[in-house]
């Protein structure tokens, strides 16, 4: 286990050796190229996965998209529903 552990320490060193290069190449690019490039973010640890997701608020929720025979059959309703009150006015 601890042959592992020393595997995922190596690769994380390497990981932030190049980050450090990188942030150090975009600054020499921009000094050069005379653009006015912000520098990189240095990542300090990776990423946790997210966890459960929080409610969304009532008013913001997302919904499924409507099936094709769906739509026709709210068509058909409201349609029917025109008519109706077409019919009474008259």
């Amino acid at each position: 286990m601890s042959e592992i552990t020393k595997a995922i320490e190596a690769r994380q060193t390497q990981i932030a050796q190049l980050q450090s290069d990188i942030e150090i190449l975009q600054g020499a690019t921009s000094i050069v190229g005379g653009g006015t490039r912000a520098p990189a973010k240095a990542a300090s640890q990776p990423k946790a996965k997210p966890k459960a997701q929080a409610p969304q608020p009532k008013g913001q929720r997302k919904r499924k998209p409507w099936s094709a025979a769906a739509k026709k059959a709210m068509s058909k309703r409201i349609k029917a529903s025109w008519a109706k009150r077409k019919r009474t006015r008259r």
